[in-house]
């Protein structure tokens, strides 16, 4: 196992934050269709995502990757899919189920638990592919 760099811990921060901006943004547009309690829900994955964001900027030694480079590489890819995903969101459940799995990927680094690593980006890729495809993302 390598340490994640700190310019790369930092690139992937600045994605997470890419990501929780792109999913306010959304949030914002669809204000007048959202409850209260949806917009809450929503804004409290948002603030979580930004602070883990922050956090990764902060505490970037350390940080674990196996194979450093190649999961460098689908890390940052899986959350640029996430953060495009963002456009093709039509409903709440969609835009909770990306920002659940930002968020769990998002902690999976900041705590360096490198076996939590494949199934945060398995779920972060499967939540982005179901919007894109207009399915549901958690079945079963």
């Amino acid at each position: 196992m390598d340490n994640l760099s700190s310019d790369d811990a930092f690139e992937l921060g600045n994605q997470f934050r890419d990501a929780a901006i792109a999913l306010g943004d959304w949030r914002i547009q669809r204000r007048a269709s959202l409850s209260k309690a949806e917009w809450n829900e929503l804004d409290s994955q948002e603030i979580l995502l930004l602070n883990t964001a922050s956090s990764l900027y902060t505490s970037a030694i350390g940080l674990v990757l196996a194979d450093s480079q190649l999961a460098f590489e689908r890390l940052q890819s899986s959350v640029k899919e996430a953060k495009a995903a963002v456009k093709h969101i039509t409903t709440l459940k969609q835009a909770l189920d990306l920002a659940s799995a930002l968020v769990l990927l998002a902690g999976a680094i900041y705590s360096g638990n490198a076996a939590s690593l494949p199934s945060a980006i398995v779920a972060l890729e499967d939540a982005a592919e179901a919007i894109v495809d207009g399915t549901d993302s958690r079945t079963g």
